[in-house]
């Protein structure tokens, strides 16, 4: 991947886990969500703004 597509990436990924750590979720199915992909963050969030 190139340097700014990594950043992007990256920088997605930080936003969600803020995102999911202010909504008090630390860890899904026995992860730390630092370990999570992007697209897993983004399924993890989309749950949770659906249930809600």
């Amino acid at each position: 991947m190139s340097d700014s597509l990594t950043k992007s990436y990256e920088k997605k990924k930080d936003d969600l886990i803020g995102k999911l750590l202010d909504r008090g979720i630390f860890k899904t199915n026995d992860h730390q969500l630092y370990e999570l992909s992007l697209s897993e963050l983004e399924h993890t969030y989309k749950k949770l703004s659906q249930a809600n």
